[in-house]
């Protein structure tokens, strides 16, 4: 079944897990609202993760907030695919959701997208 953003969205989410795949499964999920962060400001986006009970990631659960716009709801998908390999990549970010090497890995998922080289 497709998303309620359709298919262009449902397009991206398919390059996403070829061209990027993360190494556990990834579901995505659209939800009418999102929770706040700590500073009040609402959410487009969340990445959660699913540990076992040694501490390894057995899946990652991306909830994107319905009523966006499609690009921006596609920007969302991107922003929260690159935080999981990041994730799986460099361990869990602390207070630095946007560190560096989360960065490298949505620019090149940027690039991948737009077709920019």
């Amino acid at each position: 079944m497709g998303s309620v953003y359709g298919k262009k969205f449902d397009k991206i989410a398919r390059m996403l897990r070829a061209e990027f795949p993360v190494g556990v499964p990834v579901s995505i999920q659209t939800v009418p609202k999102l929770k706040c962060d700590e500073s009040g400001d609402s959410l487009y986006g969340v990445c959660l993760t699913s540990v076992n009970s040694r501490g390894t990631v057995k899946k990652f659960v991306i909830q994107i907030c319905r009523g966006l716009s499609l690009d921006t709801a596609i920007d969302t998908l991107m922003h929260e695919w690159a935080h999981a390999i990041d994730h799986l990549e460099h361990g869990e970010c602390g207070d630095r959701p946007h560190r560096d090497s989360w960065g490298k890995h949505y620019a090149r998922i940027w690039r991948a997208h737009t077709g920019e080289k």
